[in-house]
């Protein structure tokens, strides 16, 4: 069982998730939290002070208050501490920029298992260190659950020629929601990269894409429905769960007929 600070830091945390989303709730009651998250923190709680570096960085945008609680977690063995206090020194947030000790932290932290810190170091070391080393801290961290890593090793299996892993890589981001694999994944399959070309695959991330918010791959989309069926339309929309948007792009095409 955690003991009661723990458990208000883990609150903490969810509120401040909930703030940052825009909820005025979570937001004042993050604000009644803190006092008592900062106490914690001041009284030695680790995980108070890893949660009250990360209110006064994300939701208050005051670096320079939270880099001594992130370091102070830090010097305690946090990789949460170390990764954060990293992100600080490598954009000069709070504290003077330092990619030498940035690159130690998220080192430490990576060789922990933090998933966000083995995303952070391979984008250091991007185009700075063996790209197998490079795709070896993406897959760890895309295993860990940072989805952003797997367009990231998508981009760099593509650019070391192995496409079908790449556009697997896409896919897998694309499931997971994420608008970019989305529209890579639809892009490759129109374009046969990897050697499977597949308009029905493509329009159907085209569609989930433009549902998830992100209307940038509609032009694309319009331009090879036109070349499509009917059939191919709605089966694209049957898979991407948009049977409405399938339904639209008939009628939009048929403008063009």
């Amino acid at each position: 069982m955690p003991d009661e600070p723990s458990r208000m830091a883990a609150t903490a945390h969810r509120l401040m998730d909930a703030a940052i989303e825009g909820d005025p709730a979570a937001a004042e009651a993050l604000r009644e939290a803190l006092p008592s998250l900062r106490s914690a923190a001041e009284a030695g709680d680790l995980e108070a002070q890893e949660v009250l570096g990360g209110v006064l960085l994300e939701w208050e945008e005051n670096p320079a208050e939270a880099a001594p609680w992130f370091r102070r977690a830090a010097e305690r063995g946090s990789a949460v501490g170390k990764r954060s206090l990293a992100y600080l020194y490598v954009n000069g947030l709070g504290v003077e920029q330092d990619a030498a000790a940035a690159e130690r932290l998220f080192r430490e932290a990576a060789d922990a298992g933090d998933a966000y810190a083995q995303f952070n170091l391979a984008q250091m070391w991007w185009g700075e260190r063996d790209p197998q080393a490079v795709a070896a801290l993406l897959r760890a961290a895309a295993e860990g659950g940072v989805t952003d890593a797997y367009v990231v090793l998508g981009d760099l299996l593509g650019a070391m020629g192995q496409d079908t892993e790449a556009l697997d890589c896409y896919l897998t981001a694309a499931r997971a929601g994420d608008d970019r694999g989305m529209y890579v994944a639809a892009c490759w399959y129109r374009d046969g990269r990897a050697g499977r070309r597949d308009t029905v695959e493509a329009l159907r991330w085209f569609f989930a894409m433009i549902e998830a918010g992100n209307a940038d791959g509609l032009h694309e989309a319009i331009t090879m429905a036109r070349g499509m069926t009917d059939e191919e339309i709605r089966r694209a929309g049957e898979l991407a769960g948009q049977p409405g948007s399938a339904e639209a792009m008939v009628d939009t095409v048929w403008k063009y007929r």
